[in-house]
C-alpha cells in the first residue's frame, strides 16, 4: 500500500534505488583505471634503492574512507573491528581472515592508476594518502537519483482516505473519535469521522505547535532526524526539517514509501535525498602502507 504522501517534491521518474555494498564498489573502483589527488605521487626516475617502480610486485594494506572520516572499507582487521572507528553506513564487517594486504604488480593497470602510482616511491613500511574525486571514481550523483525537497514545508491537517488505506497506515480499524500515533511523523491523529456505506475515513492530524518530533526513519537505528512544528493554522501545520549543511552524507533516512536514501546536500532552502548508493557523489581517500615486496 502506497502511503499517503505529505511532501510535494520535484522528482522525476525515479526507479526504486539498488544499494549495492559498498565493498563491491571499492573492487569495481580499483578495476577501473582512472587520476586522482594525491600528497605523495612521484615518478618511477625519482626513486631511490628499495623504493617501489613500475614492475613491482607488491602488498599493500589500506584504509578507505569519506571525506567524514567514515571509513567504508580496509584491509586491516584491526582497523575494522576498533569502534572508535566511525563506519559508513555501509560498511560490511568480515571475518578476520578475509582482511589481508592487498597484492598486485604496478603498472600492470589491474586497479586504478593513482592507486598505483601513488606506491611508486614508496619503501616498505612507508604510508602515503591519495584522495579520489567523485567525479574520477564512483561518480556524480544521477539527476533522476535525487530528489529536492522545501526545507520548509505545509502539511494539510486534514486527509480523506478509505479504509484499507487506513488500516496500512496506522494499523488500527477506523472509528469515529479514535486517536492513533501517525508512525511517520510521530504526532497524534483523530479520526474525524468515518462512514463505512461509502468506505470513507476523514482524519485530522495533530502536531503541537513549537514542539520537535523525529521523522523519515527510525533513531534508535540511527535514521531519521528532527523536524519543528513552526506553527499550526486552521489548515495546515509548517514544518522546519533541522538539518544544516555539515550534515551532508551523514545521514540516513526511510520516505513514506519505505524506500531508503542519504542525505546529499542542505542549503538555506532546499534539502536532496540521494536514492543511490552511499558511495556515490563522494569524494574518496586511501590511506596505502607498503608491506613488502613479492619476489
Amino acid at each position: 500500500m502506497r502511503r499517503i504522501p505529505s511532501i510535494r517534491a520535484d522528482r522525476r521518474a525515479v526507479d526504486a534505488p539498488v544499494l549495492v555494498p559498498a565493498v563491491v564498489l571499492v573492487v569495481c573502483l580499483l578495476l577501473v583505471a582512472g587520476l586522482a589527488v594525491g600528497d605523495r605521487i612521484s615518478p618511477d626516475e625519482d626513486v631511490g634503492p628499495g623504493e617501489a617502480v613500475t614492475g613491482d610486485t607488491v602488498k599493500v594494506d589500506y584504509v578507505g574512507s569519506y571525506a567524514n572520516g567514515w571509513v567504508f572499507d580496509t584491509s586491516k582487521y584491526a582497523v575494522a573491528a576498533d569502534d572508535d572507528v566511525p563506519k559508513s553506513f555501509e560498511f560490511t564487517m568480515k571475518e578476520e581472515p578475509e582482511y589481508q594486504p592487498m597484492e598486485f604488480s604496478i603498472g600492470e593497470g589491474k586497479l586504478m592508476q593513482m592507486f598505483e602510482t601513488a606506491v611508486i616511491g614508496l619503501a616498505e613500511g612507508e604510508r602515503t594518502t591519495v584522495t579520489i574525486p567523485a567525479a574520477e571514481g564512483p561518480g556524480e550523483v544521477p539527476d533522476d537519483k535525487l530528489e529536492r525537497h522545501d526545507k520548509v514545508q505545509d502539511i494539510p491537517l486534514r486527509q480523506t482516505m478509505d479504509l484499507s488505506q487506513f488500516e496500512g497506515h496506522y494499523g488500527e480499524e477506523a472509528k469515529a473519535g479514535l486517536v492513533v500515533t501517525d508512525p511517520f511523523y510521530g504526532w497524534e491523529v483523530m479520526v474525524e469521522s468515518y462512514k463505512p456505506h461509502v468506505d470513507e475515513v476523514k482524519v485530522k492530524n495533530l502536531p503541537v505547535q513549537g514542539e520537535s518530533y523525529w521523522a523519515y526513519g527510525d533513531q534508535d537505528q540511527g535514521s531519521g532526524w528532527n523536524v519543528r512544528v513552526s506553527t499550526v493554522g486552521s489548515q495546515q501545520a509548517t514544518l522546519e526539517h533541522r538539518l544544516s549543511p555539515s550534515m551532508a552524507n551523514n545521514v540516513k533516512g526511510v520516505d513514506m514509501d519505505g524506500e531508503s536514501f542519504y542525505l546529499h546536500d542542505v542549503d538555506a532552502e532546499n534539502i536532496w535525498f540521494k536514492y543511490a548508493d552511499e558511495m556515490v557523489g563522494q569524494d574518496l581517500t586511501f590511506t596505502i602502507t607498503l608491506k613488502e615486496f613479492v619476489h
